[in-house]
């Protein structure tokens, strides 16, 4: 799979963290949509199509 085109959805709420995750994933070459809390991720995943998913397991919704 080439990593221009894997899109991946990252799911944090420490900001601090997810903006790290974020551009260490870009800089692999890999594009990410950052979201801070389970609603939004919810709501992208649904809106756009993503080939994974990054997902923090203790997150508010």
């Amino acid at each position: 799979m080439d990593n221009e085109k894997v899109k991946v959805l990252l799911a944090e709420d420490d900001k601090n963290l997810g903006t790290i995750l974020k551009s260490y994933l870009e800089a692999k070459g890999y594009p990410a949509t950052l979201c801070v809390n389970g609603q939004e991720a919810f709501v992208e995943f649904n809106r756009n199509e993503y080939d994974f998913c990054i997902v923090d397991v203790m997150m508010p919704v």
